[in-house]
Parts: structure tokens; sequence; C-alpha cells
């Protein structure tokens, strides 16, 4: 419990705080200090307490209604909830008047006075827009002149014309003969609440920052990037590079706020994109914007207040596996585990160190995969089965290849499709015979079994389960977390 207590200093006479006179809403923002706090009163006694936490703007911090009251000496306790932990503080109003007090908080030792602006008015502007409030409806006193809190998000002039410069949040100061009030300032676009980040895929770290700034509050160049905005819907922005291709931006995503809520945004995404699906709180939508030919898609988790970005491919015939090379078989029998696969059988008979079989229930050209195992117990390479009618949808393949990795023109041969990954590490062979293999090259190859068969031989069909009859949606996605790990 946070408690913080004052005095009165000796000597010094204060005049009589009343309740009506704390009553409304009352600021400190002080950009500069990367500071900012709301202090409510209601008629009721009822008290609401908002402040900024680490990079966003916290409208709110509890729904539960917190108490306050005034005790000798103009000391205001206030009492609330912060994350449903009971938090109390403690101030002595020194000054007050119709448009700003000032207190002092002390708990022992002076923190020092702070002087709060009385909440007149809020303004909600699109970029670009200007207005002019009515400053006699909620001003009754003599006005002596404007300014911005932050001029990057809104300027005003000396008639009191505020113009919106970019999305964001801020106040303006409305100075009075009887103290200085602030206007809140919101410029924020419900027509286009999310903006288009088709330019960050594909791109490197050093390339978003060229692009967007070096004010990152955190970067790894072989993980992520990211942001903390002052945008009135998202108080952070993250960069992921791909899961295997740990060099190229393949994710983007928005940690969203709570001030806009759920109805809102979902009604905007109907109304701004396609839709394709839902479940479990889960929205998945394709946007307008492009790249490389292929549609950018939101996928919009309510549960956890996060919007997702990601290019859409051609419909996947199976699960990418690549970023599971360098594991052992315990976590790739995790990530199976995951995705509903059934473990089939292991088989030493092409590596001296195993391979590890699983069905594959949601392709409907694959019926199995294998991983292979190196002398470190570690997966280098892995092996997709196709069912016997694969040859149907072998155009269908190949396209979808291609979509995905670069074709090997030198290596391609009557029999057998050769392809790379863009960073030249990882060899694919779609093979005549019914398989496409997968090979990571900074993995120490497996050791060959002394007898080696061939791998089809090895498939035991009665263990592996029947062919879909429906192809898996591209908007299964997999959407990784971020992580410093």
């Amino acid at each position: 419990m946070l408690l913080i207590t004052s005095c009165q200093e000796d000597g010094e006479e204060l005049f009589r705080l009343q309740l009506d006179q704390l009553e409304g809403e009352w600021v400190y923002d002080a950009p500069q200090e990367g500071v900012w706090e709301v202090q409510k009163f209601m008629p009721s006694g009822v008290f609401y307490y908002s402040n900024k936490s680490i990079g966003s703007w916290k409208f709110q911090n509890s729904m539960n209604d917190g108490r306050y009251w005034i005790e000798e000496g103009n000391r205001v306790t206030c009492q609330y909830f912060l994350n449903e932990v009971p938090t109390q503080i403690k101030f002595t109003v020194f000054d007050i008047n119709s448009y700003s007090y000032t207190g002092e908080y002390n708990d022992g030792a002076i923190l020092g006075k702070f002087t709060y602006a009385k909440l007149l008015s809020r303004l909600e502007l699109k970029p670009g827009e200007t207005k002019k409030p009515d400053y006699a409806s909620f001003v009754k006193a003599n006005i002596n002149g404007y300014s911005t809190h932050n001029s990057k998000i809104v300027t005003v002039d000396d008639s009191g014309n505020i113009t919106a410069v970019s999305l964001g949040h801020t106040y303006i100061d409305i100075v009075t003969d009887n103290g200085t009030a602030v206007i809140e300032i919101i410029v924020f676009d419900r027509d286009n609440m999310f903006g288009d980040y088709s330019f960050a895929f594909g791109k490197t770290i050093p390339e978003i920052i060229e692009k967007v700034g070096d004010d990152y509050v955190y970067r790894e160049d072989n993980n992520g990037l990211t942001y903390y905005l002052d945008d009135y819907l998202a108080d952070e922005l993250y960069f992921i590079t791909g899961l295997y291709d740990k060099i190229h931006v393949e994710y983007v995503y928005l940690k969203l706020n709570d001030n806009i809520s759920k109805s809102v945004i979902i009604s905007h995404l109907n109304e701004k994109y396609t839709y394709l699906s839902d479940a479990d709180g889960i929205y998945n939508y394709v946007t307008n914007q492009f790249v490389n030919d292929n549609p950018i898609a939101i996928i919009y988790d309510s549960n956890q207040s996060k919007l997702s970005y990601v290019v859409l491919k051609p419909d996947d015939c199976w699960v990418d596996f690549s970023y599971l090379f360098g594991q052992t078989d315990n976590i790739v029998n995790k990530e199976m585990v995951e995705f509903g696969y059934t473990y089939l059988f292991s088989d030493y008979s092409y590596s001296k160190d195993g391979s590890d079989y699983y069905s594959i229930k949601d392709s409907k050209q694959a019926s199995m995969v294998g991983f292979v195992f190196n002398g470190e117990k570690k997966m280098c390479e892995y092996w997709i089965y196709l069912y016997d009618d694969y040859m149907d949808y072998a155009n269908d393949i190949i396209a979808w290849l291609k979509s995905k990795y670069v074709l090997s023109t030198t290596e391609t041969t009557n029999r057998q499709y050769v392809f790379y990954d863009k960073l030249n590490r990882m060899r694919i062979v779609f093979d005549a015979s019914g398989y496409v293999s997968y090979t990571d090259s900074e993995q120490v190859p497996f050791t060959p079994a002394s007898q080696p068969v061939s791998k089809l031989n090895q498939i035991k069909t009665s263990n592996v389960s029947a062919k879909p009859k429906t192809t898996p949606k591209y908007y299964n996605l997999r959407i990784p977390s971020f992580s410093k790990n």
C-alpha cells in the first residue's frame, strides 16, 4: 500500500477548503518530466485516479470506485484501487480557485508542491483539422492566452484556434485571471483507426529505424523492435522478425489500450476490411494493403487487446517447420502436441541419431512429417510426405513453394524442383517420388546409418491419419509473441 501523508508548515495560515471546491477533474501534465496525473472528485465523495504508465496514456487505472474526504488543515485523503490493490494518497491544498489548485505532498521529507489545472472540456480532432472551441460556454473568466503542452500533436494560435498535427493526446492551457485551466485534446481518426504498415514487411531492423525513428525503447536486430506510443488507441508498437529468417520483419503488432471499446474496434474492422473469420475472441480480416501482390491481414485478439499484421501468402499446403531447426526432439514433440499432431514412430535406418515421425491432420497434400536429428541431438532436416494423389496438386505445390522461396533453375530437373530461402541457408527439394525435404545448412549434418534405406519405405500408412476434406485456410495463423530472450 502506498501511503503519502502531509503536514502543515508552522505559522502558515490556511483557508478552510470546501468539498465543492474540489469537484471535477484536475490534471497535472508535465511531458518534460514524463509525468501525467488526473484526479477526479465526484460530488458523492467518489474518487477516481489515473496516472501515466511508462510510455502510454492510461485514462483510468481501475474500475473500482475510490473515496475522498477533507481533514483538518485542508488535508485531503484519497483512497482508490490501483490494479486491484487498495492505495491511499494524502496531500495538503494551499491554494485553490476556479481553475487551478496547488497541493503539497509530504511523507516526512517534502516532495514538493504541484499545481493542478481544472479540466474544462474535451475536443477530438482528425490530423490536419482546425477548430476553435466555444470558450465562452465553459470559461467564466477573462482569457489572457493559450499554449499547447505538445506542439508535435497540436498547436494553438493567439485566438485559440487549435490545429491537430499528428495522432496523439495532449492538453491546451487556458490562462485566465482566475488560474490556468486545460482542455484535453485527442487527435484521432475514427475512420482510419489503424495505419498502413505495408512498408515494414521484408525490411531489416535498421531500415525500420530509418523510416520510423530512433526513439525506440528496445532493439534486437535478430528479434525485433519496440516503440512506445502517445497514441489514443495504442500504447506500444512492435516490429518482429521471422521465426526462421531473423533478419527481415514478418510481423507487426500494436498493443492497444482501453480508450476505445472492443465493440467499437470490431465494428470499425467489419466496416473497413474484409471479414474472414472469428473464434474465441480472435477476429481475422484482410486489408486493402498489399506487399508483392499479397494482401496484408489483420488479426484482432480482443482477449489480449492486440492487433497483429501479417502478409498473406497463397494458402499454406502445410505448416512451415523451419523454425524448429536446431531444436531437440523434446522441443519438437512439444510443438507437435500443440499443433495436435500424433507421434507415429522413430526410426534409425536413415540417420544414426534417429528420425521422429508425426501425422499431419490439417493438410490436403501432406500426410506425415519426419524430423531428422544429428549427432548433437538437434533437428537438422525434415521431410514432408505427400498423399498418393499429390500429382493432382503438384502445380499448386510448386506455385506455393515459388511464393515462399527462390527457385534454383540450375539444380532443377524433370524429377526435382530445388529452392532456397532468401538467406540461401535452407535447401528445399520437391521430389517426384512424393516428398518435400528441407535441409538447414547451418546445422551439423546427420550421421547416415550403416545401411540407409529409402525414407519412403519407412512410412507406416496404417498409422497416418485420414486425408482431410478441405484445405486449411491461410488465416489460421500463429503469430509469435515478441520476446527479449
